[in-house]
């Protein structure tokens, strides 16, 4: 959570930085291709509602909330106690006090207490792009190679 996106990138790119452009480039492409392939294969291989790493972080959600008691205010907003500690769910804007609902996009332990109170379904509470069908979207193009450089037709 410390790294932006271009300091991941950097990393992963440290041994070609210093290569010429082209080849350095060359690098990138293929270091893009072998991501989109290795994503590809995941997001196919994928038998759940979510990717995989979404529908483990549910399910740790999900027994963690089992030992939460959940007090109903109305039909919206539900109080959810957890060792002393309250939360506040408001189903309707999905949001939850502990601020894990409205930025994971994903229901947090308190607002999968209230859900299973409610005999809801917590995956039409997921962000849809954490569902099997978006990462196979994101990944559905392919990243063509460009072959050898003395092939190359360059105006």
């Amino acid at each position: 959570m410390t790294s932006n996106i271009a300091e991941s990138l950097n990393s992963a790119i440290i041994a070609v930085r210093e290569l010429a452009i082209c080849t350095m480039l060359e690098c990138l492409r293929a270091l893009v291709q072998r991501w989109s392939w290795t994503n590809r294969n995941i997001a196919n291989a994928t038998s759940t509602k979510l990717t995989d790493k979404h529908e483990v972080i549910l399910n740790d959600n999900y027994i963690y909330s089992l030992k939460l008691t959940v007090y109903p205010t109305n039909h919206i907003l539900y109080e959810v106690h957890d060792d002393g500690k309250k939360s506040i769910v408001d189903i309707n804007s999905r949001t939850c006090t502990c601020n894990r609902f409205q930025m994971d996009q994903l229901p947090c332990t308190h607002a999968i207490a209230v859900f299973k109170k409610m005999n809801q379904d917590p995956y039409q509470y997921c962000s849809p792009y954490y569902t099997k069908e978006a990462m196979v979207a994101t990944y559905k193009e392919s990243i063509y190679p460009l072959g050898n450089e003395d092939t190359w037709q360059i105006p």
